[in-house]
Parts: C-alpha cells; structure tokens; sequence
C-alpha cells in the first residue's frame, strides 16, 4: 500500500473524524477560557500602553480561534453522525474529550490531575465498553 492511500484511509476514517472533532472542541475550549480571562481589568488603575494593546489582541485573536475550532468540532461531529448513530458519536466524543481536555489542562493551566480523577477516567472507559458491545449485539439482533 503506498503511502498516498495510507493517508487517504486515515484521512476518511471515522475515528480520525471523531478525533478532530474532540481535539477542535478541546482546543475552543481553551481559547475561549484565554479570551475570558479578566485579570488584566482587576486593576483600577487601567493605563493603556503598549503591553495592554497587546493583551486585548491576544484576547481578540483567542476569541476568534474560538469560533474558528467550535466550527471545525461540529462540522466533524456532524461528519461523524452521518456514519454512526447520534449517541454512539456523542459518547465517542465525550471519550476522546475528556482525555484530550485533561492533556491541555495540564499542558496550558497547570492543572494536577489526582486518583478521582484517574478513577474517573477508567469508569468512563469501562462505560464505553459496555455500550459499544451493547450496540453490537443490539445490531446482530437485528441483523
């Protein structure tokens, strides 16, 4: 198999969708909790200088690559339900959500994850596991 249908297979993939529909809604989340962030108004005394100039574009340009990515994670999403059932793509992207939320927590905001976390996680995985083999034998039933 040459490498140009390799990466067409990828490309078309449904799992591939469903991942860039969660990594797009990953990542608007992100931009828009950057773009709401009203630290910089906290202080009373508001001068306005380059440094400030700056900051209100980067809030701007975090808001727009909000809208940008909400976008791409529901043209994916849609994309996705086209192929399987709207509840089969709602629970595969909430899988890949979740995970994905919790890398960029803690790449962009630091954040600690702890073992409810991680319990959390392996309760989900089990979650899925249980309603995908529920389908499956819900569609062999009917087929």
């Amino acid at each position: 198999m040459c490498v140009r249908q390799l990466l067409n297979k990828v490309s078309n993939s449904n799992i591939t969708k469903s991942f860039i529909s969660s990594l797009s809604g990953t990542l608007a989340s992100v931009f828009f909790k950057k773009a709401s962030d009203i630290s910089i108004f906290r202080n009373s005394s508001v001068t306005i200088n380059i440094k400030w100039i700056i900051e209100i574009s980067l809030r701007i340009i975090y808001f727009f690559l909000f809208l940008i990515f909400n976008m791409l994670m529901i043209k994916y999403y849609i994309l996705l339900m086209n192929h399987y059932s709207a509840f089969i793509a709602t629970v595969l992207n909430f899988f890949l959500s979740f995970f994905l939320s919790a890398i960029m927590g803690t790449l962009f905001f630091n954040e600690k994850r702890n073992y409810y976390w991680i319990l959390g996680g392996i309760l989900i995985i089990i979650g899925l596991i249980l309603i995908m083999t529920d389908t499956a034998n819900e569609e062999k039933k009917k087929g």
